[in-house]
């Protein structure tokens, strides 16, 4: 059990503890956990829709100084990026030549930052705006840490876990607070309440707020949803979870702790179902009531 500061998040996400995304695809199934983690011939991940938007909001809001060290906007006055038949011709214009010694030396001086568009720049650092903007929500954020990388083992099946809370802030030296940024098309109370159902929050909540306090020896006093929206006007707002839902996720994170210990026991990773089922069409396919036709 330990925490570990500074980690890279390519190396953690490379570690075989078990994560709640992990987690989420063995809810899917066995099969679709082994496959994605454990399969020695599996292929790259691509990268989700809104990945990178929730990446830069995440920094904007929890790493503001590392912002500059990771990402590079191209300027206004940069001259348009060469085509691939232009960095392979022979005998290059003088503006393409141009072109490409400015691209080159761009490119050798933000070595190893990712380039975004001025408007995604400018949504990132909105949407830290309206986040900040919330009074307890600034609180926490004045005093802490971001990206701590948590390691232990399930008491119950002896499973290796890990977690990376988005920032953990100190209430005393034996408790603390989790903050998680969420971006989502409305951080209304009732759109937000079935996110959390569609992409298993309370799972989350379970499994970082029980796992950080393991690994640390501290208390959780809070695990906080922090969200906001991902359109104009990039409004914010902060959530916690009710102690039904929270008694939900912890039922449903030892459940799928069980299987995949069971599955590592067994050395099976089973999908769907190895027998033809019968299923009928969701209730919403059938008709109602029967229409009357009348000719006339």
């Amino acid at each position: 059990m330990s925490i570990v500061e500074g980690l890279d998040i390519n190396e953690y996400h490379a570690m075989e503890p078990v994560s709640k995304s992990q987690l989420d695809d063995l809810n899917t199934s066995p099969l679709h956990f082994y496959a994605w983690h454990r399969d020695p011939e599996r292929p790259q991940r691509a990268e989700k829709a809104g990945q990178l938007e929730g990446n830069l909001a995440h920094c904007a809001v929890l790493e503001p100084d590392e912002f500059i060290n990771r990402y590079v906007t191209t300027p206004s006055d940069a001259p348009r990026l060469p085509t691939s038949a232009q960095w392979n011709a022979k005998k290059p214009s003088p503006d393409s030549a141009a072109s490409m010694e400015w691209w080159t030396e761009f490119n050798i001086s933000n070595k190893g930052k990712r380039l975004i568009a001025a408007e995604q720049y400018e949504v990132a650092m909105r949407q830290a705006d309206s986040i900040r903007a919330l009074p307890e929500i600034q609180q926490f954020l004045v005093r802490g840490k971001a990206e701590l990388s948590a390691f232990w083992t399930d008491p119950m099946t002896g499973v290796e876990c890990r977690c990376r809370p988005d920032f953990v802030h100190p209430l005393s030296k034996s408790s603390v607070v989790l903050l998680d940024v969420k971006t989502f098309s409305s951080a209304a109370p009732d759109e937000f309440r079935r996110q959390c159902a569609r992409k298993r929050y309370h799972v989350q909540d379970t499994f970082y707020s029980s796992g950080f306090s393991a690994a640390a020896g501290v208390s959780v006093e809070k695990f906080i949803f922090v969200v906001v929206e991902t359109e104009w006007p990039y409004a914010a707002a902060s959530y916690t979870l009710g102690n039904e839902s929270r008694e939900e996720g912890y039922l449903e994170c030892h459940r799928l702790l069980d299987v995949y210990e069971e599955c590592m026991r067994t050395k099976k990773w089973p999908g769907y179902s190895d027998k033809t089922i019968p299923i009928d069409l969701p209730s919403y396919a059938f008709t109602s009531q029967e229409v009357e036709i009348s000719y006339v």
